[in-house]
C-alpha cells in the first residue's frame, strides 16, 4: 500500500508539472500577440489618458497637471459638438446604404441561376483590397469639378449644363466622401451577408416553398430572421470603424469645406497637429472612446439574449 501511495503521488507530481509545462507553452504562444495588443492598444490608449491630464502645448514651456480642466473646456466647445454631429450624419450615411446594399448584392450572387457567380464573387471583393489612401485620391479625382469623371458623366447626360462642386461645396462635400466610403465597405458587408446566406440549410427553404410562400415572403421571413444576427455583428463592427475612420475623409477634404468634413477623428488630428495642443487633442480621443464604449454596451444590452448565452 505504501507503494501504491508513492506511486499515485509521483502521478500527481507529474500531472502538475505537466499542466505547468503546458501553461508556460500556452503563455509563450500567446505572448507576441499580447505584446502587440499591449504595444498598439493599451500602451497608447493609457498614454493618452495621462495626456489629457496634462496642459502640454507644443512651443508653450513648462507641463503641469490639470485634471479634468481640457474635458471641461472641451465639453463646452460648440465646434466639438459640432464635429460629434457630423460623425453621427458620416457613420449613418455610410452604414445603412452599406447594410441595404450589402443584403441585395449578396442575395444576388447567391442565387443560384445567375452565371458566372465567382467571378462576380471576386470582382465585389475588389474595392476592399485597394488601399484606402488609394481609394481616396481616386474619388477626390472623380468629384473634381473641372476634371472630375463624375461632372462628364453628368453633364453628358445632361443632368447638369455645369461643373459641380462636390468637395467645395459644403452642402455637397459629405455626401460625396459618404459616397466613396459606403464603395470602399460594401465589399465586407456583402462577403459577410453571403457567408451568412450560403449557411442557412435548404430544408427552411423547402418547408417555406411547400407551405406555398412566394420568393418575396420566403426572403422576409426565412433568409432575413436568419441574417438578422449577422447584420446586427456587421452593423456593429462598421459602425465603430467608421465613427473612427481618419484616413479616407482627411485625404479627400482635410476636413473642409470649413467644417464640413471634420468628424471626430479629424478634429482630434487638427488640434493636435494644427493647433499643437496635445493634451487637448489627447483629451478628443479619450472622449471618442468613451462614446464608443457606451455604444458598445447599448450593443450589448439591446441584443438577443440569447445571441450571447453560453452553447448548452
Amino acid at each position: 500500500m505504501v507503494t501504491t501511495a508513492l506511486a499515485g503521488r509521483a502521478a500527481v507530481r507529474r500531472g502538475a508539472v505537466r499542466r505547468r509545462s503546458e501553461a508556460a507553452v500556452g503563455v509563450l504562444l500567446l505572448a507576441p500577440s499580447l505584446l502587440i495588443i499591449f504595444g498598439v492598444v493599451l500602451y497608447p490608449a493609457a498614454f493618452a489618458g495621462y495626456l489629457s491630464v496634462l496642459n502640454l502645448h507644443i512651443g508653450r514651456p513648462g507641463v503641469a497637471f490639470v485634471g479634468l480642466q481640457n474635458y471641461v473646456r472641451l465639453l463646452s466647445l460648440p465646434e466639438f459638438w459640432r464635429s460629434v454631429g457630423r460623425g453621427l450624419v458620416w457613420t449613418a450615411g455610410s452604414l445603412g446604404p452599406q447594410v441595404v446594399l450589402g443584403l441585395a448584392l449578396a442575395s444576388l450572387l447567391n442565387y443560384p441561376g445567375l452565371r458566372a457567380r465567382v467571378l462576380y464573387r471576386g470582382l465585389v471583393t475588389l474595392p476592399w483590397l485597394v488601399p484606402t489612401v488609394t481609394v481616396a485620391i481616386i474619388w477626390r479625382w472623380m468629384f473634381h469639378d473641372v476634371y472630375g469623371v463624375i461632372n462628364a458623366v453628368l453633364m453628358g447626360l445632361g443632368i447638369t449644363d455645369h461643373p459641380i462642386p462636390w468637395l467645395a461645396d459644403p452642402d455637397l462635400a459629405m455626401a460625396a466622401v459618404i459616397v466613396a466610403n459606403v464603395w470602399r465597405g460594401l465589399p465586407l458587408m456583402v462577403v459577410l451577408f453571403l457567408a451568412a446566406l450560403q449557411s442557412i440549410p435548404r430544408d427552411l427553404y423547402d418547408a417555406a416553398e411547400m407551405d406555398g410562400a412566394s420568393p418575396w415572403q420566403r426572403y422576409l421571413r426565412v433568409i432575413l430572421p436568419q441574417l438578422a444576427p449577422v447584420v446586427w455583428i456587421a452593423a456593429v463592427l462598421r459602425t465603430i470603424w467608421t465613427f473612427n475612420f481618419f484616413d479616407l475623409p482627411w485625404i479627400m477634404t482635410h476636413g473642409g469645406p470649413g467644417e464640413a468634413t471634420t468628424i471626430p477623428p479629424v478634429y482630434a488630428y487638427l488640434v493636435t497637429f494644427s493647433g499643437y495642443r496635445l493634451s487637448e487633442g489627447a483629451a478628443v480621443t479619450v472622449v471618442m472612446f468613451a462614446i464608443l464604449v457606451v455604444f458598445a454596451l447599448l450593443y450589448f444590452r439591446l441584443s438577443p439574449e440569447d445571441e450571447h448565452a453560453p452553447a448548452r
